[in-house]
């Protein structure tokens, strides 16, 4: 099964003393839905952007099925395997959320049917604990 995983990551911001990530292991299995959550300045987006490429850790290492991601075609891996939808900004203004979720599918070939279907299904699991 595919899987996302990162090995003793950290992470400091240049200029800094003090580190945003330190020795994060963890396992994000395919298929499964995940959240990083915490307070704010606890190094979330940090995080996310770290296991989707963007960054580089300053120690450690991601792999995506075991490979390395600094082995990896980003741009590939991030059209294929990963995907991020922001709180409020690098979204595209003009879509639906729906429309929004589905965008990276539809690029990749899925059809407007099936991304949205598979999109409804992710957006409904996210929106699950609020509706207890």
């Amino acid at each position: 099964m595919a899987q996302l995983e990162l090995r003793d990551v950290y992470y400091r911001y240049k200029n800094s003393d003090k580190d945003a990530l330190q020795n994060i292991n963890c396992i994000f299995p395919k298929g499964c839905l995940s959240a990083v959550i915490g307070p704010s300045g606890s190094g979330k987006t940090t995080l996310l952007f770290i296991m989707a490429g963007l960054d580089y850790p300053t120690s450690g290492e991601v792999f995506m099925d075991d490979v390395p991601l600094k082995e990896l075609d980003l741009d590939s891996y991030r059209r294929e395997k990963v995907s991020m939808i922001f709180q409020g900004f690098q979204l595209f203004p003009l879509l639906t959320v729906l429309e929004n979720a589905a965008f990276t599918m539809e690029v990749n070939g899925v059809s407007k049917k099936e991304a949205n279907k598979k999109s409804i299904e992710i957006l409904l699991l996210l929106l699950a604990p609020f509706n207890k």
